[in-house]
């Protein structure tokens, strides 16, 4: 195969490829690029893929620059193993137990999978509905409250003119509810409105915003309601409350899948630190003077470093 030069429509051809490759295991093995002497197959790509959580695979190949990266990553790591192969460095005694530890390592791995694979799974759905019952106070939604804010500082302008301006804008409001946008749009001083154009979510939330701004976003009762000027650390407000929701409980319905996958992951995390727990609890026969040993084995610590160390 000739060595492939990246262009506009490689990266998306791959996408493809690994796609199909990563969902259909066992599929014989297509060499998506070649250079320096050196293959990377689909089944090179799938090794690396599965090295991460299965969840996060689709989002990381949905990335030409990531599918790039990777390719020539993988290249560039065959192409140094394939020299270091020419001088023999495959026979090294280092290298070989360095083989021995990563195999191992794989093994390990493939062991928790495979683990993990086989755990018989209880009925998540029964007890969705009895954690949900046992736990109600956790799906309460708490009443909400959104308002549009004009903020008027005296960062630029004194406080006279401050006062004069934000009555300007109560009296405009007033006269014109329905404008409050445009009222944001032009005097207000809130380096945040190009994105939020004004809007305050939780208003009433006095442990997020200053408390006179909490209490005078609390006092609107309906949507439409035009706050006096209301006066805090961070300047003047004149608040219009725009959305008022009552609290509630989310039904069961809304909420079954999410307490299902909290379940399932809780199950099987537990399931998974029992397993490994029983083998590091089984008895240890230990070399103290090796152990030891090991203090002093690579050299003096750098002193920095060592104090740092329990």
């Amino acid at each position: 195969m000739p060595t492939l030069r990246w262009s506009t429509a490689l990266p998306a051809l791959l996408v493809g490829f690994i796609a199909c490759s990563v969902h259909a295991a066992g599929a014989p093995s297509t060499v998506v690029a070649s250079q320096g002497g050196v293959d990377v197959t689909l089944a090179d790509i799938d090794a690396f893929a599965s090295r991460m959580p299965e969840k996060d695979r689709a989002g990381y190949f949905r990335s030409p620059t990531r599918i790039e990266n990777t390719i020539t990553s993988l290249l560039l790591q065959r192409q140094l193993a394939s020299d270091a192969r020419k001088l023999g460095l495959d026979k090294d005694a280092e290298v070989a137990s360095q083989f021995a530890l990563a195999e191992e390592e794989v093994l390990a791995r493939a062991r928790m999978a495979r683990y993990r694979a086989e755990l018989k799974m209880p009925d998540f759905g029964q007890l969705a509905q009895e954690d949900y019952i046992a736990h109600k106070e956790k799906f309460a939604v708490p009443a909400g409250l959104a308002v549009l804010n004009v903020l008027i500082t005296t960062t630029d302008r004194s406080q006279a003119d401050a006062d004069a301006l934000a009555a300007k804008v109560e009296t405009e409001a007033r006269a014109h509810p329905d404008q409050f946008e445009a009222l944001v749009d032009k005097y207000s001083d809130d380096p945040s409105k190009t994105i939020s154009h004004g809007r305050v979510e939780n208003a009433a939330d006095a442990k997020k915003y200053a408390p006179e701004f909490a209490a005078a976003s609390a006092a609107l009762k309906k949507v439409g309601d035009i706050s006096p000027v209301v006066k805090t650390t961070h300047g003047l407000h004149v608040i219009k409350l725009v959305e008022r929701t009552a609290a509630r409980t989310r039904p069961f319905a809304e909420v079954k899948e999410e307490i299902i996958q909290r379940l399932r992951s809780d199950y099987i995390d537990k399931q998974m630190r029992t397993y490994t727990d029983t083998l590091r609890n089984l008895p240890l026969d230990a070399n103290p003077e090796l152990v030891a040993s090991l203090r002093d084995r690579y050299g003096a610590a750098d002193p920095a470093s060592q104090a740092k160390q329990p």
